[in-house]
Formats: structure tokens, sequence, C-alpha cells
């Protein structure tokens, strides 16, 4: 288990991460969840508030700092 920790912090040694790929939102090192609705998510990131606008949104996984969200990405946008 001490390796895959080592191997986490290594390939996460960024102040945030977000990967977006078929049907699923993955964001690490987020600050708070603003908002969370079926049709948009708002987070609030160091420096940047970062909101998604789709559909069907659910929560699939949720860790400290870290979220996974499934549905239909229609608009992702950086605030500031």
């Amino acid at each position: 288990m001490h390796l895959y920790k080592t191997m986490k912090n290594f390939l996460m040694d960024f102040d945030y991460y977000i990967d977006i790929y078929e049907n699923k939102i993955h964001v690490f090192n987020y600050v708070d969840i603003l908002k969370l609705t079926e049709d948009e998510i708002l987070l609030a990131m160091t420096g940047f508030n970062l909101s998604f606008n789709g559909n069907s949104f659910v929560v699939k996984k949720l860790e400290k700092r870290e979220i996974l969200i499934e549905g239909v990405l229609n608009d992702v946008r950086f605030i500031r």
C-alpha cells in the first residue's frame, strides 16, 4: 500500500487536477462545493471557481478534496 500512496502523491503533485472523459468528470484538490444540482456543478478552487453545466449529473465518488461526477457535460467555465 505504501507504493500506491507514493505513486499517487507523485502523479498528483499539482495545485489541482481536472480530468474529463466520456460521461465522467474527475476533479482533484477542490476547495469547496458551492452548488451541486442535476444540471450544474460549481466548485471553488484555489484562485477561481469551476463551473460545469450539462444534465443528469450524479456524484459517483466523493472523498476529501476529490470528486467524480457522471453525466452529460455541455460546458466548462473557469470563473475568476
